[in-house]
């Protein structure tokens, strides 16, 4: 074969299109995968949140019609998390159940507060500085923080553990106040 054989081969080769589709496929289904997984673990973070938003609400509207809370009452309240949390586990979320109360002059402190799962409860008597605008005098609040760690399900060097937070602020619905009586 000489020259012109080899030339005229390579020319065939080159405008010869079959296989043109099968590589287009094999360099786009990487970038249309790794969309997909992404895009299914926003998903599940953003509904993991929704359902810990859930979890914040719900726990201060039902401490709220409380007049009174023992120890019981207030594990009962916690214990509610796990159906609103469902279908994601709960071992990664904490809550703090609070009573901030105000006096004349509008100063806020703790009345009392109680943690779940790990939570750090604040400190009775201790100063607690409520949202701008918020603090009405002698007037208390219940106050229910949350936080959960969402870990993907398709976990690599790229995504790991989402924290996430949130809290709401309630006034008591039955009571001018909520005692904890342990």
């Amino acid at each position: 074969m000489g020259a012109r054989g080899w030339i005229g081969n390579l020319r065939r080769w080159g405008a010869d299109a079959r296989g043109v589709a099968a590589i287009e496929f094999a360099l786009v289904v990487p970038f249309l995968l790794i969309l997909y997984f992404g895009g299914y673990e926003a998903t599940e973070a953003s509904s993991a949140y929704r359902k810990m938003s859930d979890v914040t609400v719900e726990l201060g509207e039902v401490t709220a019609q409380y007049t009174t809370m023992s120890a019981a009452d207030v594990q009962n309240v916690f214990a509610a998390s796990s159906q609103i949390m469902a279908p994601y586990p709960t071992a990664k979320l904490t809550i703090v159940l609070s009573e901030i109360t105000t006096n004349a002059s509008s100063n806020a402190t703790v009345t009392w507060s109680q943690a779940y799962q790990g939570g750090s409860a604040l400190a009775v008597g201790a100063p607690f500085t409520l949202p701008a605008g918020m603090a009405a005098a002698n007037t208390s609040y219940i106050f229910v923080q949350t936080s959960y760690t969402w870990t993907p399900g398709f976990q690599d060097n790229f995504v790991s553990n989402v924290p996430m937070t949130d809290q709401y602020y309630m006034i008591p619905r039955n009571s001018a106040s909520i005692p904890y009586t342990g």
